[in-house]
């Protein structure tokens, strides 16, 4: 063919497929079928950026975790490695990787070698990027010979809008398999690009569609999977899944996108909205003659059903409760917590559901985020509440003791041992959740028996000989890079993968898109906690302080801050002259460098606002005034068009006097 330009004469076996993506192999990439894989140096550019991974990523792997845990007994008796890569055909993760797949196999599947078409030739994840489907190829299907020993299939993933986000693969040195493991990607990738359109979909509300016959007209997986669309508060079509696309017999998301519900179903917001209330099936007959079966699903509350009167309502949000607070008390988390934002309320939610599974749970993210927080609120919301959850700070405990602190200890064990023993952390935890705060600080000798406890459900206490079988959910917390401890050698690989059975990152607090809502809700729970009666608010000037600040010690520098202003505070108002010294000085040195910091001090805590301030709050009045016009005094459309969130339109719409 790189001869002729054409397949061989009498090769029945090259399917359509595979001459076309040998055609472009040759005629537009130039390969050779000896394509060598990345040189060494490019692998190590990829772990050099790998922290730079993408929330989307992030999402995508969880997902991918969710639904491999259940798989990996499965796949340890085989030859099939599950691999993700990114939308480049970058590898991002393997599972089972290369175990069994020999030498070159093992290459081919290290974290950031490349599948791309380009690089490589057709496969199964590189193809499927090209084709935007799913694909599989066997032996010799391929071009390059060092695919021919394996069979590859791919499928591609994508998000809400359409743009590819991901490609799910799988690679097996079983020959003629790839057809048959075509039909098993399948189903993973639907599952995979359903949770992730749960997660990250915009819109208040969601439709989750499957046709009312199965004669009608579709084959495959279309005609027994759910498709979902998600829908804005004015009714408008903003996210769909694929087999969403196929069952309105759209080919492309731009055909359905931004328009109205009623235009693609022939019923209105108010027509779902009303069936749904009433407890009545939905079942809709769209233009082109199909029944569908329809679920509607409110994700959160409307903007016209917000009471307006405050800034913000009083909920329990994904932050450190106060004392006296009771996180989740008055129902699940996510109901009508209008000011939280929509991606940590559906990480929170996520993770509840993983216990049904048992799965680990590995959540990171900077020092005072509030992971413990969220481990409770896991806890108090899961199949396992009312349960035991027992807290280790693996950071606290000295490493000659932790091993006991762990697995306890029988009598007479060590010097110093109790006359009874001592019950461990595992046992304490049993049918309950036992967290291990700081886990990136564990002994590498203790990595390995923490292992083995986890693979085998069971523990040996210290000086023991029987093992105790233990039922516990596994939730791991740090603030430490752990695939960097992995490379180097401080952090067992094998313990990192089984810890991260599905991994949860918390964002400082200077990046959440919720700050100012959080801010204003553990304001409440101080005042409540401290029994304060009299109404106290935070003036204009403090917030605009806190809407600036970097906050380097997250939440839990932002708990100390609020309970010194209140403790400071005099009047009705907090001024900016009953802020920390120190929280003033850290402000300064951020905002003008740790040479003017010392400075600025001074002028900071007699802070007023600038001569100028007067023109800048007028143009800033006007510019909110006229987006509110625009979009009819809707709320949430008109923080998009200004480029900032709810909360802070709120709360500056409040400092400026303005209302809708």
């Amino acid at each position: 063919m790189m001869q002729t330009g054409q397949p061989p004469e009498g090769d029945d076996w090259v399917r359509p497929q595979v001459s076309e993506a040998w055609y472009r192999c040759i005629e537009e990439y130039r390969l050779s079928p000896r394509t060598n894989l990345l040189r060494p140096h490019a692998i190590m550019d990829f772990e050099n950026g790998a922290r730079a991974t993408s929330a989307t990523n992030l999402d995508v792997r969880t997902a991918l975790a969710t639904m491999a845990f259940n798989l990996q007994p499965a796949l340890r008796d085989t030859s099939v490695s599950l691999l993700l890569a990114d939308s480049a055909g970058t590898l991002i993760h393997a599972l089972d990787a290369g175990s069994s797949l020999g030498p070159m196999g093992r290459r081919l599947v290290r974290l950031g070698e490349s599948w791309n078409e380009l690089i490589i030739g057709n496969n199964g994840l590189g193809t499927a990027a090209v084709l935007r489907e799913p694909v599989a190829f066997d032996g010799k299907e391929h071009f390059s010979s060092i695919l021919h020993p394996f069979a590859t299939v791919g499928h591609p993933l994508f998000a809400h809008d359409g743009s590819l986000v991901a490609l799910l693969g799988l690679i097996t040195d079983q020959r003629s398999s790839a057809q048959t493991l075509l039909g098993f990607v399948r189903i993973a990738g639907y599952l995979v690009e359903t949770n992730l359109f749960e997660c990250q979909a915009p819109g208040a509300f969601m439709l989750r569609m499957r046709l009312n016959n199965i004669s009608a007209g579709l084959t495959g997986q279309d005609c027994l999977l759910d498709g979902l669309i998600s829908l804005d508060e004015q009714g408008r079509i903003v996210g769909a899944t694929r087999t969403g696309l196929n069952l309105l017999r759209a080919d492309l998301h731009s055909d359905i996108l931004f328009k109205k519900v009623e235009a693609v179903l022939g019923v209105t917001l108010g027509d779902l909205r009303a069936c749904a209330r009433q407890g009545e099936p939905i079942e809709l007959e769209i233009p082109h003659g199909w029944r569908l079966k329809a679920e509607f699903i409110v994700r959160r509350r409307p903007e016209k059903d917000v009471v307006q009167s405050s800034r913000v309502s009083t909920v329990k949000g994904l932050s450190r409760a106060a004392p006296g607070a009771t996180p989740g008390r008055g129902g699940k988390a996510g109901n009508g917590e209008e000011w939280r934002d929509a991606v940590l309320e559906a990480a929170q939610q996520k993770a509840i559901n993983l216990q049904k599974q048992k799965i680990p749970m590995l959540i990171t993210g900077e020092s005072g985020v509030g992971k413990d927080h969220l481990v409770r609120m896991i806890h108090a919301q899961g199949i396992r509440k009312g349960r035991p959850l027992v807290l280790v700070n693996c950071a606290a405990i000295p490493r000659d003791l932790i091993s006991s602190e762990l697995f306890g200890y029988v009598p007479g064990s060590f010097t110093g041992a109790r006359t009874g023993g001592k019950t461990g952390k595992f046992v304490e935890a049993h049918t309950g959740v036992l967290f291990l705060d700081e886990i990136g600080d564990m002994a590498l000798d203790l990595q390995t028996a923490l292992l083995c406890a986890l693979d085998s459900s069971e523990i040996v206490p210290v000086g023991g000989s029987k093992p105790v079988r233990v039922d516990v959910q596994v939730i791991a917390a740090t603030n430490s890079d752990l695939p960097d401890c992995v490379r180097k050698g401080a952090f067992r690989r094998d313990l990192y993968y089984r810890l991260n059975g599905a991994q949860f990152w918390l964002p400082p607090l200077r990046e959440r898109p919720d700050k100012l809502g959080l801010i204003e809700h553990l304001w409440e729970l101080e005042l409540k906690a401290q029994g304060v009666d009299e109404p106290k608010t935070l003036s204009a000037e403090v917030w605009d302080i806190f809407e600036r600040h970097p906050w380097p010690g997250n939440i839990r520098e932002l708990l100390n801050v609020l309970r010194s202003c209140l403790a400071m505070t005099t009047g009705c108002e907090t001024q900016v002259s009953d802020l920390p010294i120190d929280f003033l000085k850290e402000m300064s040195a951020s905002s003008q460098g740790d040479e003017e910091g010392e400075a600025t001090l001074s002028t900071l805590s007699r802070w007023r606002p600038p001569l100028e301030a007067k023109a800048l709050a007028d143009w800033e009045a006007d510019a909110i005034r006229s987006a509110l016009a625009k979009t009819a005094g809707n709320i949430s459309e008109s923080a998009r068009q200004l480029g900032i969130t709810r909360a802070t339109l709120y709360h500056k719409m409040a400092r400026l006097g303005l209302r809708k």
